[in-house]
């Protein structure tokens, strides 16, 4: 059989022919025309980069007829050793496979010979490949004779694992590591061989093929010869993909659209057509890194740096940097968990479904947040022209109400009943809102200017509390309330106001009639323990004298009903508000949050705020930074799991039941694995009940 395949036929013959590996040429270049070759060379690189081609070609240099040299004589006119050396027939070139030939007695054979002079050369040469997989007692075998051969030895070491070999072997060697060839090499390459064997090629198969040999040239020459046997000798594109089971650049272009525009139908139709062609999930992964890779490239730099990522410059016009390398990272992440996952397809589908869920709102083409790409239907409004801080403070203090009463009614039902009312808390003309009402005869009529307490607005709905815990007008007087927590939630324990005494009981104040009367402290509020110091608070006041006031604390409560997600529920969960009015919100991030407050991001939160405001005008976003912000929304809600945590481990160490399993077996409490209960405030009522 006369055939030979292309990565033998093209086997570089000299160091001027060897692609890449500049560094390990000029090396071994300059020591050969000075004679000071090092008598043990390690070359280690990934599988077909060279490191067998150059120790033969070493060989070569060693042992040509005429003299030593860097320039082997190649071609018809070579010596007789240099074509032997070719032809794999030198008897002086002594090639051991190490993967074969592991045992010490092996080795022992080897280096009983090392001895003799040569019989035909200049030099004696041996080549150990895959020296790695040589046995402890062969390294120790062949320690002594390769720190001090005879002369006229020459040891000559390849590897694909370098940190397997022993140190005591590194140390008596000269090392050169062989890099990965880039694509563009191995094309040009590829389309050398092309052009000499007078092929027929297609633009842009040779470049598949050369990514598809990541780094080794030996592999492009395979997939070379494998691609010319499938088309017939003739080179086309879509051939190739279809042989390497990849997938062309405008498939790739179609996915990467779809999730820019936050286009879920799109993008999961555009995975599910990929997966019905065999493309490798594995290859599709890779695409879309390298896709995320050249657009932040092009955003970073301002333009295009080299060809392939031309076909990206529109969609790096139109994409947000910021989530390009979220984007980026999530995408690596998927190939780390492809692995794991059950199926290829569901391990990339839920790749895709996570960079849908960061891709900001109106991304590209106007799209909403939404996964889907579809715009968010309107949300009824079911209050009326009421909005801005005097509407959130109306209904929080609808919430403070609740849980202040809910709280007080077990601790003293019979007090509450005989407790005084404060002038102007009932029938007063403004309709304001009590802290702590007894009954539903003691609350105060709904006015014209707000809807009925029964009919709570919509945007409460939105607060966990307020839509799992009975109202306060529809409970019944003395009836037991579930226990509270000892940080309150996020709508309650954030309620802006002056603080209200909470020590001891003091007489009645006399009401001022321009501000909100404060009503009495109640004796149960004082027994409940674990209350933080900013849980008891002045009711809010609402209608027309709490426009225009300065709220910032307000913002702890209205964060949660914002529709925002992504990095402008970042930034206004990561703000301090230090001004909250109708006019304007003023946020102060911590330097080291800088990167959340994108253009994106301060888009998407007055969006919200417009969209929580309507119809009225919303307030301008202003951002400022500071070294350090405190009292953040985030900062309360850690607090807050911490603080559930560990009264969830308190309360599994305090169990009877606990003490005597330590007592009567010897177990062990592991805190770690104790997890808080995540029951509902109404099922919490109920067991209590």
């Amino acid at each position: 059989m006369s055939f030979q395949a292309l990565a033998r036929t093209w086997r570089p013959r000299r160091f001027d022919e060897l692609v890449g590996q500049t560094h390990v040429v000029r090396a071994l270049t300059h020591a050969l025309e000075q004679d000071q070759l090092h008598h043990a060379l390690l070359f280690s690189g990934t599988r077909g980069v060279g490191k067998t081609t150059l120790a033969r070609i070493i060989a070569k240099c060693l042992n040509c007829e005429h003299g030593v040299t860097a320039h082997p004589c190649r071609g018809d006119d070579a010596c007789g050793t240099c074509r032997e050396i070719d032809e794999g027939r030198f008897v002086d070139l002594i090639e051991v496979d190490a993967a074969s030939r592991t045992g010490v007695d092996d080795t022992r054979d080897l280096m009983d010979n090392v001895q003799y002079a040569p019989t035909r050369g200049r030099s004696k040469v041996y080549l150990i490949d895959e020296v790695h997989m040589l046995s402890k007692h062969s390294f120790n075998a062949l320690l002594k004779t390769l720190e001090e051969p005879p002369p006229r030895v020459q040891f000559l070491l390849a590897t694909t694992e370098p940190e397997k070999i022993p140190v005591t072997i590194l140390s008596r060697c000269l090392q050169f590591p062989l890099k990965r060839l880039p694509v563009a090499e191995i094309s040009a390459q590829l389309q050398t061989v092309v052009d000499a064997e007078s092929l027929s090629v297609e633009e842009g198969a040779l470049t598949e093929i050369a990514r598809a040999a990541d780094g080794s040239m030996r592999d492009g020459l395979s997939l070379l010869d494998q691609a010319i046997a499938f088309g017939g000798g003739r080179l086309e594109s879509e051939a190739v993909r279809e042989m390497l089971g990849t997938l062309g650049q405008a498939r790739v272009a179609e996915l990467v659209t779809a999730i820019v525009d936050a286009d879920a139908a799109t993008a999961l139709e555009a995975l599910a057509a990929l997966y019905a062609q065999g493309i490798d999930m594995r290859y599709l992964l890779d695409a879309l890194a390298t896709a995320w890779q050249h657009i932040a490239t092009i955003q970073i730099v301002g333009d295009v740096v080299d060809e392939e990522a031309e076909p990206w410059r529109e969609t790096a016009a139109r994409a947000d940097a910021a989530t390009v390398q979220v984007l980026y990272d999530i995408t690596l992440a998927g190939v780390r968990d492809l692995a794991h996952a059950p199926d290829p397809l569901v391990g990339v589908k839920m790749t895709v479904l996570r960079m849908l869920a960061f891709v900001p709102a109106g991304a590209a083409t106007g799209h909403s947040n939404a996964p889907g790409g579809s715009e968010r239907p309107a949300k009824p409004s079911a209050e009326p022209a009421r909005s801005g801080p005097a509407a959130l403070r109306e209904q929080l203090g609808r919430s403070t109400a609740t849980s202040s009463h809910q709280a007080a009614a077990p601790a003293a039902p019979q007090a509450t009943a005989e407790q005084p009312v404060v002038k102007g808390q009932a029938g007063e003309p403004n309709g304001q809102p009590v802290a702590r009402q007894s009954s539903t005869q003691e609350t105060s009529p709904p006015s014209a200017a707000e809807p009925a307490p029964s009919e709570p607005p919509a945007r409460e709905t939105l607060t966990p509390a307020a839509a799992s815990e009975p109202s306060a007008e529809n409970s019944e007087p003395g009836a037991p309330a579930p226990r509270t927590e000892s940080k309150p939630d996020a709508a309650t324990a954030s309620t802006p106001t002056e603080a209200m005494p909470a020590a001891e009981p003091e007489p009645e104040p006399t009401p001022d009639p321009e501000t909100t009367p404060a009503a009495e402290p109640d004796p149960a509020t004082e027994a409940t323990p674990a209350e933080p110091a900013g849980s008891d608070v002045e009711q809010p006041s609402t209608g027309d004298d709490a426009a225009g006031r300065d709220h910032p604390e307000d913002w702890h409560a209205l964060v949660p009903r914002l529709e925002v997600s992504g990095f402008g529920a970042q930034l206004a969960n990561n703000g301090v508000c230090r001004h909250l009015d109708e006019k304007q919100v003023v946020l102060e991030l911590a330097r080291s949050n800088e990167f959340l407050a994108t253009a994106g991001a301060k888009r998407k939160l007055e969006a919200a705020l417009a969209a929580y405001w309507a119809p009225q005008p919303a307030p301008k976003l202003s951002v400022e930074f500071v070294d350090e912000a405190r009292d953040t929304p985030a900062q309360r809600q850690e607090q807050d799991a911490e603080a559930r945590q560990r009264d969830a481990i308190a309360s599994i160490e305090n169990d009877p039941f606990v003490h005597r399993l330590r007592d009567r077996l010897g177990a062990q409490l592991r805190a770690d694995t104790i997890k808080p209960n995540r029951r509902s405030a109404a099922a919490q009522q109920r067991e209590e009940r």
